[in-house]
């Protein structure tokens, strides 16, 4: 039987730094799901444009100034509804994941408030946010607990996926 958590867990080992960064903003993206999550349109869309922020200030190797400007609006509205709380919480981990350092030399986080995470963390978040989403929205009669394992396993599915098909050709090559 193949164990996918612990088969991602092996390959997100074998993932540099940026490319682990990358992966954890595709998980988060892809849990969150911004046209399926029940967020309510503020939070959606001070997270969308943070996450957009995010990934351009990964390829800048710096925080610019829309990332800045993205977090002070995450921060600002990103808390206000508590009902989006456990998507935000999964973005933001995201979001630090990728670009934590970032935003210390920007001086929007201390140094002794760096918080350790891994793609790993939020790959086994995401699949969490997954599982309570379907159980949740469970059918009645429906083993809820059957409705959660199921959907953190597609999702887990569904990240080892993800990893194998945006890895890059070993020496640069296209692979064909």
């Amino acid at each position: 039987m193949i164990i996918l958590p612990r088969l991602l867990g092996d390959l997100l080992a074998q993932v540099d730094e940026r490319r682990g960064a990358e992966l954890g903003l595709d998980f988060a993206d892809h849990a969150v799901d911004f046209r399926a999550e029940p967020m309510t349109n503020p939070t959606r869309v001070v997270s969308e444009e943070y996450m957009a922020a995010a990934r351009q200030a990964l390829r800048l190797g710096r925080a610019d100034d829309r990332l800045l400007r993205a977090h002070e609006a995450f921060v600002q509205e990103g808390w206000r509804s508590p009902g989006d709380s456990e998507a935000v919480n999964l973005l933001d981990s995201a979001v630090r994941l990728a670009c934590q350092d970032m935003l210390i030399e920007a001086g929007v986080y201390g140094r002794p408030g760096r918080v350790p995470l891994t793609p790993q963390d939020i790959a086994k978040s995401a699949q969490s946010v997954v599982g309570r989403r379907y159980s949740e929205r469970a059918a009645e009669g429906e083993d809820v607990q059957e409705v959660n394992r199921r959907a953190r396993w597609e999702e887990a599915r569904w990240q080892v996926q993800r990893v194998i098909a945006t890895e890059p050709v070993p020496g640069g090559g296209t692979g064909r």
